[in-house]
This record gives structure tokens, sequence and C-alpha cells, in this order.
């Protein structure tokens, strides 16, 4: 299942400014940077697949096995390349690996992940590891 990220308000302000600078006539300073904003901010979606966690933004894509996630759970205070909204959750896998995103619906990606993470018990707005 595909689940695509929120769109933030600041990066579209950001993209449209950058828009009506380039199409005012100064294109060697709008053009870049609109690339840039545009690559950084979409594509991004997340997509649950039979091994794991697919993470596609801007120009990577990153795997996570399901096997590995120890925690999915909101995550306020932080910030991170994949995700630039406020209202983010953060996937802890590996040893010491973790990721924030933003999807469009957390209820729906909740409701996913925990399907595919039974080694997970849910506690209230988390997904944990049951020995934590």
């Amino acid at each position: 299942m595909t689940h695509h990220s929120k769109v933030d308000v600041y990066i579209m302000a950001a993209i449209l400014l950058a828009i009506g600078v380039f199409l005012l006539g100064d294109y060697w300073i709008a053009g870049p940077i609109l690339l840039i904003l545009l690559l950084c901010a979409y594509p991004q979606s997340y997509v649950t697949t039979p091994k794991g966690l697919v993470v596609r933004a801007a120009l990577t894509k990153v795997l996570i096995p399901y096997e590995a996630i120890s925690y999915i759970g909101p995550a306020a205070e932080d910030r991170d390349k994949f995700s630039f909204t406020a209202d983010r959750i953060r996937i802890q896998y590996g040893l010491a690996s973790d990721i924030l995103i933003a999807p469009a619906n957390r209820n729906a990606f909740f409701a996913d992940m925990a399907k595919r993470t039974p080694h997970l018990m849910k506690r209230g707005q988390r997904l944990t590891a049951a020995f934590a």
C-alpha cells in the first residue's frame, strides 16, 4: 500500500515564491532554487511491501525491513530531511537508526504498519517492541 506525505505550507510558499521570481525574469537565481525545492519536496511516499517499508524522498529510496523496526510513534520535537511538517512519525530500526516521516493519513499508516509488524505492541499512539 502506498502512503503519500503531507504537503507542507512553508515548502509550497517557497516554491510559489521561486516560481514568481522565475516568471519575473530572474532565471539564474530562481531556476536552480526552484529545481532544488521541487527535488527535495516531491515526490515523497511510503510504500509497504512484502519485504519492508520503502521510504521514497527526493532522489533517495530507503528499505526498512519490518523485523528491524522497534518503534513507531509520534515525534513532534525532532526534525529530519525526509519530513518537513510538524506532525511527524518516528520509526526506529536497527541498533541505532531512525527516520522521521509525515504520512498524510496517520491512522491508515499506523493500521497498515500494525498489520505488518506483529512483533510490535500497540501502546496508545505508539507501536513498540514487546520487551521495551
